[in-house]
């Protein structure tokens, strides 16, 4: 009977170890998504017009994929995001750079009516059909829609 419950023993270690190892070859691959943490200044077209949106850093493409937002996201990415929220579609948020129930609840709202999957989730989808407020030399230009490179 002791030989048993040292080779079950045994056995079991060796499963949870085998289990370790499973989990350390699905995790996440490095190029994941990351979050949207600063807001950053985008151009579309020669007449110099252009939008701030959320991004991943200072100076870095809003290439698509790049970063999400989702709700418990803050900085700020979020920020950007509610004030687009608000100028283009009326949301009605305060742009406090935190992504609680009623960011999520607006941008469901807005992912509805530009046709994408309304998962209350800030990704390339989204980033890529919303319309941002334009600006040309601080002038005001509208809502428009901004082409991420």
């Amino acid at each position: 009977m002791g030989k048993f419950k040292s080779r079950w023993f045994v056995s079991a270690v060796s499963m949870a170890m085998l289990g370790a190892g499973l989990a350390t070859l699905t995790a996440a691959p490095a190029n994941a998504a990351v979050s949207c943490t600063h807001a950053i200044t985008i151009s579309s077209d020669p007449s110099g017009s252009y939008a701030i949106v959320p991004g991943v850093s200072n100076g870095v493409s809003w290439a698509p994929g790049e970063c999400h937002l989702s709700e418990g996201s803050s900085g700020a990415g979020v920020k950007a995001m509610q004030r687009g929220l608000n100028s283009c579609y009326g949301a009605g948020l305060t742009a406090d750079g935190q992504f609680g129930p009623k960011t999520r609840s607006a941008l469901i709202a807005v992912q509805k009516r530009i046709g994408v999957s309304a998962d209350g989730i800030f990704g390339p989808n989204t980033r890529g059909t919303m319309r941002w407020m334009a600006y040309t030399n601080d002038t005001l230009l509208g809502c428009r829609y901004f082409k991420y490179a």
